[in-house]
């Protein structure tokens, strides 16, 4: 029996079975979608200890890596920046050739910037910093809030902002 027979002999069995595994492989892909992002799956990385020791101890604690290193304004963006962040990421775990002190590059900045923006906008109206202004003329929260979720080692005595 050919294909072609074969679908038009058990055509409802062919479009179940097609919806099933549809419904499987956009189930499996969303939850790794959502575990490559966690504290738990970046922190697994030898390079990311540190950091996810850190972030464990922040007041940001509840968020995902993704909340604030992937930006947001659409969902095309969000999926590219994932890819290629992720590939970096992988190149140097692979190599082992991260520094000692992982240092956010200006674009990554950037990013985080604006999700900071985008999670407190409701308070930024009693913030004295120009808002929606680039960073490099004041509108840079990091300048002042770097070390709220990574930057102080809380493992070895440096401050818990909360």
């Amino acid at each position: 029996m050919e294909f072609k027979e074969l679908f038009q002999k058990h055509t409802l069995a062919c479009l179940a079975g097609g919806f099933v595994i549809g419904v499987a492989v956009c189930g499996i892909g969303s939850a790794a979608m959502a575990f490559s992002g966690s504290p738990a799956f970046c922190g697994s990385c030898h390079a990311m200890k540190g950091e996810a020791a850190t972030f464990a101890m922040s007041s940001h604690r509840e968020l995902e890596c993704t909340d604030c290193h992937l930006p947001h304004d659409n969902a095309v963006h969000y999926m590219f920046e994932k890819g290629r962040t992720g590939m970096i990421d992988t190149y140097h775990e692979v190599l082992r050739d991260y520094p000692a002190n992982i240092k956010i590059s200006s674009e990554g900045r950037q990013t985080v910037n604006d999700n900071c923006l985008r999670c407190h906008q409701t308070t930024m109206g009693s913030v004295h910093a120009d808002v929606g202004v680039s960073m490099d003329t004041g509108g840079d929260c990091l300048k002042c809030h770097s070390s709220i979720a990574h930057g102080s080692n809380h493992l070895e005595g440096g401050i818990k902002v909360e």
